[in-house]
């Protein structure tokens, strides 16, 4: 009997075993780490792309996104944890993974992979100078107090860079992609062209859209002429303004600037001050105050006292006032707390304010007499403004046919802007004007005729921006029927494993 219990509790187990096994299955089986990495993940056309490397394309995407989304989430002031959808950043990798292979696959077909030697090199130097730009921003904003100098400061920026999934291949690689697909575009758009009637269609539309918009704000057409942009239309009333700057000394302008930078937040305070003292003024003249000024209305009369705060209301009850009854009404209000807050925000202004003007002072009286010899250079006969702007301004930024000025211009301080527009016709100096750049010596170099710019000045950029609106559509076009007759096969769910 006992042998006969002991067989059946070892055949029980045998079958709890076998149920634990059938139900578990997976996962009491060791996985081959190497095996599992070597899983197709991707098929496009018969290339693969297995687990190991999608692995790291999908951890780059998904920390693309997590940086995005943080990064808009402390733009926009969101106090909230960072959630990304992994399943749509999966989504979207096995996409683009497989767009990119396939568009590997065409371009290699169409023998557009193949560089040249001239090419090979003009990338690794481009690519060697891009990443050299980013470790010069590294070494500049993380390394700027460090006492590594030398091969060991290069090193450790280097290896900084590296930290965060860049270096010197990764840079070869994106211009190598870049230069892949800019010839998949040319390719795609090789046998397109623009015709003469479809660049004039688009210069009229774009004359068209730029009257509109510089007859609404008339500031912006020398903005965008400034930052480089095309521009189609000139509004009226601008002029192109030459200049010598004179700055002030090195040791002074970083003084200035440090005086202005702590005058801003005082000037700020003012200004706010002055608005609600304003707000509270424009309530006092209205019968019926908004519900949403009440409170405040009501804060203003608390502040006072409490003979004064009857007197005001008094005064404000009467249908008419006389100019003694004003006088009264006017002398309480400046009593209010926004008054004594204004007066508080000016007091501490006034001694930064004083001090930025006295070092102002002080600064320009070393450049002065720099600036009224260049004057007198300048004014006498037959001077050429260009080679004495060559020789001693320093405004390096300043374009050769000047800057586009009118009455409207908000991108320029005061003390350009006034004395530009008062000269009277081309050819005209202005007298030194102080700013806190320095002293400009301002010549009035052309008119800008108001209307359309000729059509031959924008043309060429006019033909450029059509054909590549028309290459760019002919790739998409092209790019989704290659999709569509692509064999991509996707095996998502072996990710999960």
């Amino acid at each position: 009997m006992l042998q006969k219990a002991t067989h059946r509790k070892a055949a029980l187990a045998a079958l709890l075993l076998a149920a634990v096994l059938l139900l578990g299955g997976c996962n009491l089986i060791v996985k081959d780490p190497e095996v599992d990495a070597r899983q197709v993940i991707l098929d496009i056309n018969g290339e693969t792309v297995d687990k190991a490397a999608f692995t790291t394309y999908f951890e780059n995407a998904y920390d693309r996104a997590y940086q995005e989304q943080a990064s808009m989430y402390q733009q926009y002031g969101i106090n909230q944890q960072v959630v990304v959808d992994r399943d749509q950043v999966m989504e979207s990798t096995l996409d683009s993974v497989a767009r990119d292979k396939l568009l590997h696959q065409k371009a290699h077909e169409l023998g557009l992979d193949e560089l040249t030697a001239e090419e090979e090199k003009a990338l690794e130097e481009k690519s060697q100078a891009d990443y050299q730009s980013l470790l010069d921003y590294y070494q500049a904003a993380l390394f700027s107090g460090s006492e590594l100098t030398g091969e060991a400061l290069k090193k450790a920026v280097s290896d900084r860079a590296a930290q965060d999934g860049i270096t010197a291949d990764m840079y070869l690689q994106s211009a190598k992609e870049q230069d892949l697909h800019d010839k998949l575009l040319q390719y795609a758009g090789r046998d397109l062209a623009v015709s003469e009637e479809e660049i004039q269609a688009d210069y009229n539309a774009k004359v068209t859209l730029a009257k509109t918009n510089y007859e609404q704000t008339p500031s912006a057409y020398g903005n965008d002429r400034t930052q480089g942009s095309d521009v189609y239309f000139a509004p009226a009333g601008y002029r192109m303004i030459k200049q010598i700057l004179i700055k002030y000394a090195p040791e002074d302008e970083t003084a200035i600037t440090s005086l202005n930078s702590a005058l801003a937040p005082l000037q700020s305070a003012v200004d706010d001050a002055l608005a609600e003292a304003d707000r509270f003024l424009a309530l006092l003249a209205q019968k019926d105050v908004p519900a949403e000024d009440a409170d405040f209305l009501k804060a203003q009369k608390a502040g006072l006292a409490e003979e004064d705060a009857k007197r005001l209301d008094e005064l404000l009850a009467l249908e008419t006032r006389g100019e003694a009854e004003q006088q009264e009404l006017d002398a309480i209000s400046k009593k209010a707390p926004v008054f004594q807050a204004l007066a508080e925000a000016q007091a501490a202004l006034e001694p930064q304010a004083k001090a930025l003007a006295d070092k102002e002072k002080e600064a320009s009286a070393k450049i002065l007499p720099k600036a009224e010899e260049v004057f007198r250079k300048a004014m006498a006969p037959g001077a050429d403004f260009d080679a004495l702007a060559a020789e001693y301004s320093e405004d390096p930024g300043m374009p050769a046919e000047g800057y586009p000025v009118s009455l409207a211009s908000d991108n320029f301080v005061p003390e350009f802007t006034k004395p530009a527009m008062a000269l009277k016709k081309v050819g005209d100096v202005s007298l030194p004007s102080l700013s806190n750049f320095g002293f400009h010596i301002l010549q009035y170099a052309a008119d800008v005729p108001e209307g359309p710019v000729a059509l031959d000045a924008v043309r060429e950029a006019i033909q450029a921006e059509l054909l590549a609106g028309k290459q760019e559509a002919a790739y998409t076009a092209l790019e989704t029927e290659w999709l569509a007759g692509a064999d991509i096969k996707k095996y998502p769910e072996r990710m999960k494993d």
